[in-house]
């Protein structure tokens, strides 16, 4: 994955936004551990200097991390679904198929296993997916409210489309086989 912020960068002054984003790609290529000043600054072609105008330490640049992926994956959760339909079960067909959907949501997808992954040894991340796992059971737990389930059934049913929604975001198969259909009526949504 090619920093989208490379080449636009060198002749600019970067802000904090452009180091957060390339420890994004960093982070999806290679983990936590490849997030480092060094390269991300070879990367941005800028020295570290431009780093610690923003942040006072790598520590602080993994908290803004979080901050943004926080923001992001909770503004992914529903906004622009729900602004495209309402109808509950059409609403969860279209999350279902964000995983695999756009070069965006699979870069999505794999910031989203690398903080998961991050998670596993850091407190901080670990609060911030917490948060999020959260955050979308509620709002799939609504959804399957307004199909007339009851809140028990709903939450049950919303861990279910959750953990698939996530399988599907990180599973492949070689012939990138498309069970999202399959999944929708497994899930109920027909």
């Amino acid at each position: 994955m090619a920093s989208r912020t490379a080449a636009s960068n060198t002749s600019t002054s970067l802000d904090a936004d452009a180091w957060i984003d390339a420890a994004f790609d960093a982070l999806a290529e290679g983990g936590i551990d490849a997030v480092r000043i060094d390269p991300l600054a070879k990367r941005l072609g800028v020295t570290r200097g431009s780093f610690y105008w923003h942040f006072t330490d790598r520590a602080a640049l993994h908290q803004a991390m979080l901050k943004e992926w926080r923001k992001r994956a909770s503004y992914q959760v529903g906004s622009r679904i729900d602004s495209r339909t309402s109808a509950p079960d059409e609403r969860l067909r279209q999350n279902l198929a964000l995983p695999k959907s756009t070069a965006r949501a699979k870069r999505a997808a794999a910031i989203e296993l690398a903080i998961r992954l991050w998670a596993q040894r850091d407190a901080q991340a670990a609060r911030a997916v917490k948060h999020i796992d959260a955050v979308r059971l509620k709002y799939y737990a609504k959804l399957y409210g307004e199909m007339g389930l009851s809140p028990v059934l709903a939450r049950k049913r919303a861990f279910l489309f959750y953990a698939a929604l996530l399988a599907r975001a990180y599973i492949s198969t070689d012939d990138e086989t498309d069970v999202g259909d399959d999944l929708a009526s497994m899930l109920s949504l027909d």
